[in-house]
């Protein structure tokens, strides 16, 4: 949840309610949830969460293979997504445009060998590799009739 969600009082916003910004910053978390695999901060109990959101605390970009998803031209607008004063974060379009260019150029990893899948595994993906579905893809389902 945005830090003017949050705590309305200390960024001017007037009872809390949703807005386009506040939208905005909850896809960056999305965003960063899809692709990492984790919540952010995730590590710590929810009122600390809270504490340092409020405070213009943001989660760090992931290393070692999680961290490849996280590009330097989405991770920027990640980060614009998450800036405190929200009339400062893009729209909603402008995400959706860095999306599609940075889907347009993710390569995935060579696949493991059939014997390097581990089938115990949530998300069936080989063991120490990505998961096997390319996860921009979502971005593209957001207008798709069921």
């Amino acid at each position: 949840m945005s830090p003017e969600r949050l705590d309305p009082d200390r960024f001017g916003s007037w009872d809390g309610r949703p807005t386009k910004e506040s939208d905005c910053y909850a896809l960056g978390m999305v965003v960063y949830e899809v692709l990492s695999g984790q919540t952010p901060f995730p590590s710590l109990r929810e009122v600390v969460v809270i504490w340092k959101v409020i405070n213009g605390e943001r989660p760090e970009r992931p290393g070692g293979t999680e961290g490849t998803w996280f590009m330097d031209d989405l991770w920027g607008t990640l980060n614009l997504c998450w800036a405190t004063e929200p009339k400062s974060r893009p729209s909603i379009e402008a995400i959706l445009k860095c999306l599609g260019r940075v889907s347009r150029g993710w390569r995935p990893p060579p696949q493991a060998d059939a014997d390097d899948w581990d089938l115990t595994s949530v998300s069936g993906s080989p063991s120490g590799t990505t998961p096997f579905f390319d996860p921009f893809d979502f971005v593209f389902l957001w207008g798709t009739q069921y």
